[in-house]
């Protein structure tokens, strides 16, 4: 009833070093995952800075009315 099992030293060290090991890798994979997101994200929100912009230009443009009398967005 008193056995005692003894592991050695190596098996111990070793099996810690591979979930170390497991570990590292897949965090560099996520890093890696998450670094091609967010570098995607921003080539998307530069492409959105450009059409609000140009959208803005044309609102600025058209905001001056067609010059007309009669224009409907002359007055405001």
């Amino acid at each position: 009833m008193n056995d005692v099992v003894s592991l050695p030293i190596g098996w111990i060290l070793a099996t810690i070093g591979s979930l170390a090991g497991t570990i590292a890798v897949l965090a560099t994979i996520m890093w890696a995952f998450m670094k091609s997101q967010l570098e995607a994200q921003y080539k998307l929100i530069d492409s959105q800075n450009t059409t609000i912009s140009k959208l803005q230009d044309d609102v600025d443009r058209m905001s001056k009315g067609c010059g007309m009398e009669t224009c409907h967005w002359r007055p405001r």
